[in-house]
């Protein structure tokens, strides 16, 4: 009897089992479970109001990866510090693209630092970096990447500053802004001698050399901010940019804009918030579909149900958000702080404006550019997101008299978000 009990526990053990998935953020989870019904469990990492940048992952979750099948990346940035750990802690565990297929854009930056992206054409530089540096000699490098250099030759200029922050690169802007304009330049070739002046300098790099480098002399103790025609990371591929001479990495105190973690300079371009799109959800589910139906097959008639269902279920959001926008002009614009909406806009032709520079709140400049240039495109309204902060969105919002909404791409209730979002646009323009 006891037999009988053990094979019949066994069976249904099998039979009713669940595939384990681990996925990164709310909406993952939801279109996972759309397709998945029943038969899977999903742990979602990313939890309700926390930024999904910096996130880092409760004792509890690291438990629950123990017993995954499968993890599905979305290619947001807490990923970058953690899922090598993921691996470790589950080497059995699957990592599986939901997002196979999907045409990436180029993740939307404040115009004011990029020269390539409607930068106003009195910023001649693309990157300022502040160092405190001790008297002596560095090298700057610039590598080939891709065997080829981002350029021919590119212009650096160094000015001297007493602030040790940012406000020391804002406060000589302008007055290397000036140098930049007079195109008095000191042509450079590899290892010539940099030293501070103001003095700008056309540095040509050596095609037969992988990596040109350039040595700069420092008479003196002090702060020093880099003006860069480029930014670095175009010519960074194996090594740090900056090296003092016993080979050691040196690092900015400040820089504008902010390249922090741009040393992931691969994946900085690319938008991750695909799943703002209804086009796009459509290629996730039929890669959920596919990688569910592949790893048990037996439900396969199954997943496939709901994947037609949910399918309907995307085109029906489509459909009741074009209804919404339908009296819109074609590349209206909606601001927003954190540039979480590309594919949205892309969708229904509409274009978002972004406040934050690099990931932070801008500074004042820039703030009055982008107050300026709400009052001319007559925005109406700003959205800011709850997993980030809304100081400079309240700030615009005072001058302008308009108001600041909180929505968040990060909703768990993909479809009625979307929704959402697009009423709020076409209520408030």
């Amino acid at each position: 009897m006891k037999y009988s009990i053990l094979i019949v526990l066994i069976i249904n053990t099998f039979l009713y089992s669940k595939t384990n998935i681990v996925v990164s953020i709310l909406p993952q989870k939801t279109f996972v479970e759309k397709i998945g019904g029943d038969k899977v469990n999903v742990t979602s990492m990313v939890r309700p109001g926390s930024d999904p940048h910096t996130y880092e992952p409760k004792p509890s979750q690291m438990t629950a990866l123990t017993k995954a099948d499968i993890y599905f990346p979305i290619g947001i940035e807490f990923e970058e510090s953690w899922l090598d750990k993921f691996k470790e802690q589950n080497k059995k565990m699957q990592f599986i693209q939901m997002t196979t297929g999907i045409n990436y854009l180029k993740m939307a930056k404040h115009s004011h630092h990029d020269k390539h992206e409607g930068q106003d054409s009195s910023v001649p530089f693309e990157w300022a970096g502040l160092f405190n540096l001790k008297k002596g000699s560095y090298i700057w490098s610039f590598s080939k990447v891709n065997s080829k250099y981002a350029d021919e030759k590119m212009k650096m200029l160094i000015l001297s500053t007493k602030e040790n922050n940012s406000e020391g690169i804002e406060s000589i802007e302008e007055k290397a802004i000036a140098i930049f304009k007079e195109e008095k330049v000191i042509s450079k070739k590899d290892l010539n001698l940099l030293t501070p002046s103001k003095n700008l300098y056309d540095i040509t790099f050596d095609e037969q050399k992988e990596i040109t480098k350039v040595t700069i002399n420092i008479a003196k103790d002090g702060n020093y901010v880099f003006f860069t025609e480029h930014m670095p990371f175009e010519f960074e591929k194996d090594e740090h940019f900056f090296k003092d001479l016993s080979n050691n990495d040196i690092e900015p105190l400040a820089s504008e804009p902010d390249t922090g973690h741009a040393h992931h300079h691969n994946n900085e371009s690319k938008d991750p918030h695909v799943w703002t799109s209804p086009t796009n959800v459509k290629i996730i589910a039929k890669n959920i579909y596919t990688t569910l139906s592949n790893l048990d097959p037996k439900n396969k008639e199954y997943f496939k149900k709901n994947y037609l269902k949910f399918l309907q279920e995307i085109s029906n959001t489509d459909m009741k958000i074009r209804e919404i926008l339908i009296d819109l002009d074609s590349n209206s614009k909606f601001m927003v702080f954190h540039p979480s909406w590309a594919y949205f806009a892309n969708d229904y032709s509409l274009i978002q404006m972004v406040i934050e520079v690099e990931g932070k709140d801008p500074k004042p400049k820039a703030l009055k550019e982008i107050i300026s240039k709400a009052k001319k495109e007559n925005i109406r309204v700003i959205f800011a997101q709850e997993e980030f902060s809304d100081k400079s969105a309240k700030v615009i919002a005072s001058q302008l008299n308009i108001k600041v909404l909180k929505e968040t791409p990060l909703a768990a209730n993909w479809s009625e978000n979307l929704i959402k979002m697009a009423n709020a646009i076409a209520n408030n323009k």
